[in-house]
């Protein structure tokens, strides 16, 4: 397909190589990998490297291939593994080292490592595809990763403990907690424990305002965000 404009990244995809560079400024990119060769598609000419998608009549490209460098601290199969323990809910797919996870809305379980049998084994980078959607592909909020000095490699901070994820239907003190927090952000609800629709309105209208998926489900994102004094 022949786009009037030259292809761009996916703007989260930008955000991550941008984080990526910063965490190992001297890192290799001899194996990065953005829009698809020729020769890309004519082998694969579905992947996500095509620019499949359309915004104003530029092609989307939402895939990203990072280089294995384990000695300046890109070490690709514990930056798959931190990638895929943050479960961003923006991805749509991981593959490194003859393995994929996908993400969550997909044909498979999500987050669940299986093989991978493609020709490219992606065992030189880590190939990382975002969803189709553009809330999800140009969301620019940063990736849940870190450099840990320790180990010299890019992974998963440690992980949190879990929270309650919320929804309309749901009754509690957890719905309490909720609602005090949406209006210490400006809402103006009863706090009586019940998510019903007033609830869910303030809840999109605080993800939109903090440039979260607003879906009017209250996860660990949705959490942190609310705890941050408004």
């Amino acid at each position: 397909m022949g786009w009037p404009n030259d292809p761009r990244p996916a703007k989260s995809l930008v955000t991550l190589r941008s984080q990526i560079n910063a965490l190992s400024p001297n890192r290799d990119k001899s194996s990065d990998g953005l829009l698809a060769s020729n020769a890309h598609t004519q082998a694969n000419p579905s992947s996500d490297h095509e620019p499949r998608i359309g915004d104003g009549g530029i092609g989307v490209v939402t895939a990203f291939d990072i280089t294995h460098d384990p000695a300046h601290g890109i070490d690709s199969e514990q930056l798959a593994e931190a990638l895929r323990a943050a479960k961003d809910d923006r991805i749509k797919y991981i593959i490194s080292n003859k393995k994929i996870a996908s993400g969550t809305d997909q044909d498979h379980p999500a987050w669940q490592w299986r093989p991978y049998t493609g020709k490219n084994p992606h065992n030189h980078h880590v190939h990382v595809s975002v969803k189709s959607d553009k809330r999800f592909y140009d969301s620019t909020r940063d990736w849940v990763i870190s450099l840990n000095p320790a180990r010299n490699v890019v992974e998963a901070p440690p992980v949190a403990p879990s929270v309650p994820v919320l929804r309309e239907g749901a009754l509690g003190l957890d719905v309490v907690r909720l609602q005090a927090l949406l209006n210490a952000h400006g809402a103006a609800l009863e706090v009586d424990g019940d998510f019903g629709n007033g609830t869910k309105m303030a809840v999109k209208k605080f993800q939109d305002d903090h440039n979260l998926v607003a879906d009017g489900i209250v996860g660990r994102q949705t959490w942190d965000a609310l705890k941050i004094a408004p």
